[in-house]
């Protein structure tokens, strides 16, 4: 139960950072940080869908685990989207649309793939564990992503971000964040695998 409270008081302050602060790049880079010193010992401080997901894939976390991992990062990022309602501001998570998906496409794999990848190497690997700087490295990796695709794809990198303000905006009948919903849980989580795969491969002896 402590590791469900932590990934939802996590995923919870995390939402509501990047929905108060506008996804301003430093609110959000250096509010990852924290949480992630927070949470990190207690349930290794995933805080999305993404990670979770690598480290399944890791076997650094068992199916049923991330089964409720999804679920406690979803309930708080719900609950973030509910608290900023109640703020009486608006939470939309939506990309720059233009004539073409595949800018979007390929901004939220590489970033989620340079997001994960970074916490697998910082946070799971032999030669780095019982670091101190993983905090910051998740924090600056996320913060460098939103200023470099944030004008085009929203910065997402995190299908937690855009569950909870489209459940409130479905619930609500305002906003129109569930129409970009699957691009926010579909191009993450190939980024996601492309990073398993790639840090399988740098642990290879080939």
């Amino acid at each position: 139960m402590k590791k469900l409270f932590i990934e939802l008081f996590g995923t919870y302050f995390l939402v509501l950072i990047i929905g108060l602060s506008s996804g301003n790049p430093i609110a959000v880079g250096f509010g990852l940080m924290v949480l992630v010193y927070c949470g990190a010992h207690i349930s290794g401080a995933h805080y999305n869908p993404a990670v979770t997901l690598a480290m399944l894939l890791q076997k650094e976390i068992s199916p049923l685990d991330s089964i409720k991992y999804f679920l406690s990062q979803t309930l708080g990022s719900t609950l973030a989207a509910l608290s900023i309602c109640l703020m009486n501001t608006n939470m939309q998570v939506q990309p720059v649309l233009g004539d073409s998906i595949y800018p979007i496409f390929f901004s939220e794999i590489i970033f989620t793939f340079l997001l994960v990848f970074v916490i697998l190497n910082v946070a799971t690997h032999p030669n780095l564990k019982g670091n101190s700087f993983y905090g910051l490295a998740i924090g600056l990796t996320v913060m460098a992503g939103i200023f470099s695709v944030g004008p085009i794809s929203g910065a997402v990198f995190n299908p937690a971000v855009s569950l909870g303000p489209s459940i409130i905006d479905i619930v609500t009948g305002n906003g129109i964040s569930h129409y970009f919903l699957w691009y926010y849980i579909v191009f993450p989580l190939i980024g996601s695998i492309l990073a398993v795969l790639s840090f399988k491969f740098l642990l290879s002896n080939k």
